[in-house]
């Protein structure tokens, strides 16, 4: 699509903007429209949400172990209203518990014997989105904190707690997919380098959590250096979150000493401890990795 541009009074350029996106949002006269440079673009956002929704049949039959995946792959993807074909009672159930468990404002509005309509029962609130983004990064933060308590204290229901607590993390990672992905945050710089950082953001989460049913399972304490190494990784996790909101290149480069000494204290921890400690140690190994490798997208954001 393209659109001449027009001098009006020798001053002032003017484009029209496309009939169907103007019907879609319902603009008036003396609406107020908000605009962004992009590089070498410009985006023009309106308030408004379209009167039509986003709508999508899909047939699952086919899925069973996964079907929770499929469910979330739809709620990210951004649809509001989605016809999905199923055949068993155990799919059902398997729709129903990702609705339950992450798919914020998403409910069931229609079943059938062999189908269920799920809505969106929310407006999607796109300006909110950098509070779930902080969110997402705070909620992180404690549940490395809780962990360490939980392991200190060899307390099963904190263990429970921390690894109920991947839901919450999942339930925000997933909302902020979604923003992204149904266009209410077009207005984010770069969202497909944000789109990765959540991601990630998640499979932390999922570390936690791997970390704190082995130790309820196998009944496995602390002790001192594993706990000094949860702390430096929530150090370096932080100062990660602060990069990412005050970026500087001498940060980045603290960043990296700071992994880099870590890791050596880490794997010198793997051949010293051993034995039952050796799982905890080789998970916080894989965190620190997840961690270090979000560098890729603070610099390319950033940069």
């Amino acid at each position: 699509m393209k659109r001449n541009v027009i001098l009006m009074g020798g001053k002032t350029h003017v484009i029209s903007l496309p009939s169907q996106w103007i019907k879609k949002y319902q603009i008036q006269k003396g609406d107020e429209l908000h605009l962004q440079e992009l590089e070498n673009s410009v985006v023009v956002r309106t308030d408004k949400h379209p009167s039509s929704s986003k709508e999508l049949e899909v047939d699952f039959r086919a899925l069973h172990s996964m079907m929770i995946r499929g469910v979330g792959a739809v709620y990210k993807a951004g649809y509001t209203r989605v016809k999905i074909l199923y055949d068993t009672k155990d799919q059902l159930q398997k729709i129903e518990q990702i609705l339950a468990r992450t798919c914020v404002g998403f409910v069931i509005t229609q079943q059938k014997e062999n189908y269920v309509i799920i809505e969106s029962i929310t407006e999607e609130v796109g300006q909110g989105f950098e509070n779930y983004l902080k969110r997402l990064f705070y909620s992180l933060e404690s549940m490395n904190q809780e962990l360490v308590e939980a392991l200190s204290k060899n307390d099963s229901a904190l263990l429970k707690a921390v690894i109920d607590k991947d839901d919450q993390i999942n339930r925000i990672a997933d909302f902020c997919r979604r923003v992204i992905n149904s266009g209410e945050q077009i207005l984010l710089d770069k969202p497909h380098i944000v789109y990765y950082l959540v991601e990630q953001l998640e499979r932390i989460g999922d570390l936690y959590k791997k970390i704190a049913q082995l130790a309820f399972e196998k009944k496995i304490t602390s002790t001192p250096a594993i706990t000094s190494h949860f702390s430096d990784l929530n150090t370096l996790f932080v100062s990660y979150r602060t990069l990412f909101y005050n970026f500087n290149i001498e940060g980045v480069e603290k960043f990296g000493k700071e992994f880099y000494a870590l890791r050596t204290k880490i794997e010198m921890g793997n051949t010293k401890d051993g034995g039952a400690y050796f799982p905890i140690l080789l998970y916080q190994g894989y965190l620190l990795e997840t961690i270090f490798d979000l560098n890729g997208a603070l610099l390319t954001k950033h940069i």
